[in-house]
């Protein structure tokens, strides 16, 4: 069994879908569907149980998912050092999720390369709940991530960084869009447009929304972040987003929401029995740091 098919597997046990695991791992969903196939085939048992709402894990599933869990995490250990005495450096692979220059994270990083030359360093963009998941298994060695996804996660230690408030994205000729700051009474009319991705951090982005007044019949949901961005910019609607977030090259006004309700909070995150030396040093130079960053 290769591994590929086993972080297919992992994929769609974690997010439920087999569409949203193929979007996960970059192909079709014919293509994860085969691959759950395959492996459902070679060990001959059922993993998923599948109906109209996705797909679930049966109980010999759990038992698999667990296993392969704890089998992709040794495969990489070793393969770390191995690679490290092929190469004499030791790799830190790190996560975030956001646009390029989130909190300056993208400057940070390049510091701490120039100045620690003997470790190879990787940079992986990812959504905020997959890169937890990756911390647990192993694939990611540390993560600037938001805080309410460490919740539940024993395996991980982490450190505050920073809070912030939320703004929305609109369209320049918005009516709004010269405002620094808009009130819950200001949209009332406006149609407030969401991604749905399944994470904790946007549930409770969307609970923060709802408990500062925002009527449910005005949210709209769509995936991906992008997909909310390009809507706004159309004209179809605001979309909601942290501070940090916003881009001054994209053809849209950010104005601050006024609501005490909704905030977002960042934290550093890593797998707390990792061996990797760098993530220690790395994190020790992330806690000398105001962030967001520079």
């Amino acid at each position: 069994m290769d591994f590929y098919r086993i972080e297919c597997f992992l994929a769609a046990a974690q997010t439920g879908s087999m569409t949203k695991a193929a979007e996960k791992m970059c192909i079709s969903q014919p293509a994860m569907s085969f691959q759950i196939r395959e492996i459902e085939r070679e060990l001959q048992v059922p993993l998923f149980i599948r109906d109209h709402n996705g797909v679930r894990l049966t109980e010999a599933g759990k038992i698999m998912q667990a296993g392969f869990i704890h089998i992709l995490d040794n495969y990489r250990r070793l393969l770390d050092k191995a690679l490290s005495q092929t190469y004499g450096k030791l790799r830190l692979i790190i996560g975030y999720h956001g646009f390029i220059n989130w909190a300056g994270i993208h400057n940070f990083i390049a510091a701490f390369s120039d100045r620690h030359p003997e470790f190879e360093v990787v940079v992986m963009q990812q959504q905020w709940r997959e890169l937890a998941d990756y911390l647990e298994i192993g694939a990611v060695d540390v993560a600037f991530l938001e805080t309410s996804e460490l919740a539940d996660r024993d395996k991980l230690s982490s450190m505050h960084l920073f809070n912030e408030g939320t703004c929305f994205a609109m369209r320049r000729s918005h009516p709004l869009a010269d405002r620094e700051k808009v009130t819950v009474d200001d949209i009332e009319k406006d149609i407030v447009i969401m991604n749905n991705h399944p994470s904790r951090c946007m549930n409770e982005l969307i609970r923060h929304l709802r408990n500062s007044g925002i009527r449910e019949d005005r949210f709209r949901f769509f995936d991906q972040l992008d997909n909310s961005l390009a809507l706004a910019a159309a004209g179809q609607g605001i979309t909601s987003l942290p501070l940090s977030f916003r881009q001054d090259e994209v053809d849209l006004s950010y104005v601050e929401y006024d609501s005490p309700e909704c905030y977002m909070s960042y934290s550093l995150a890593w797998n707390s029995n990792t061996e990797n030396p760098a993530v220690k040093l790395f994190c020790a130079e992330v806690s000398r740091e105001t962030w967001p960053y520079g």
